[in-house]
C-alpha cells in the first residue's frame, strides 16, 4: 500500500491518522506465515521537514516452536517509529543512519510493516515459556506424552568406572 504525503509533505506540523489493515506479501524463504492483514495504527507527521512515521502494528503469524517442532499462532505486536526526509541537493541524508531517503511523494507501507515485523520476531520461538521439547533418545513430543525413555544416561566412557563402584 502506497501512502500518499502530499497532504502533509510541504507543511510543518500537518499529521495524517492511519488505521489500516495492510496485506504484506511474504517472502519465499520466511520462516513464518502472516495469517491474516497486519492492523497498523498510527501517525504519520511533518515535522520540521523530517516525515514521521509512528505506530503500533499487529500480525496474527504462524510459526514453528524451536523446542518441539510443532507449528502454533500467535499475534505479535510491535512499534513502528520511521523518519524520511525528502531528497533534494541541499540535504544530506546520511549525516543520520535512522533517517531514510524519501523519493518521489509516498511511501511503501507494506515494505516498512514487514521490515519492522521482520526485525520484531522473537530470536526464540516458542509454542509457551514451559514447552518441554523432544524426547533426546526417541524423539518424542514430551508436551504431548511421555515417553518413559530412560533420562539418566551416562557417557559410556564411564561404565568402568561405573563398574568399579558397583552400579
Amino acid at each position: 500500500m502506497k501512502l500518499n504525503l502530499l497532504p502533509i509533505l510541504n507543511f510543518d506540523g500537518k499529521k495524517i491518522h492511519i488505521d489500516e489493515k495492510v496485506s504484506v506479501s511474504p517472502r519465499h524463504d520466511d520462516t513464518f506465515k502472516i495469517c491474516s492483514p497486519v492492523e497498523f495504527d498510527g501517525t504519520v507527521q511533518n515535522v520540521g521537514g523530517t516525515i514521521e512515521l509512528c505506530g503500533t502494528a499487529a500480525a496474527w503469524l504462524n510459526l514453528i516452536c524451536d523446542r518441539c517442532g510443532e507449528e502454533y499462532e500467535t499475534t505479535l505486536r510491535f512499534p513502528i517509529n520511521e523518519r524520511f526526509k525528502k531528497a533534494d541537493e541541499f540535504s544530506d541524508v546520511d549525516d543520520d543512519p535512522d533517517i531514510s531517503m524519501l523519493e518521489g511523494t509516498s511511501i511503501d507501507l507494506d515494505e516498512i510493516i514487514y521490515t519492522n515485523l521482520f526485525l520484531n520476531l522473537p530470536s526464540k520461538q516458542l509454542c509457551s515459556d514451559d514447552c518441554k521439547g523432544l524426547c533426546p533418545i526417541c524423539g518424542g513430543n514430551l508436551n504431548k506424552t511421555d515417553c518413559g525413555c530412560k533420562s539418566d544416561t551416562t557417557d559410556p566412557r564411564f561404565d568402568i568406572l561405573d563398574n568399579l563402584l558397583g552400579k
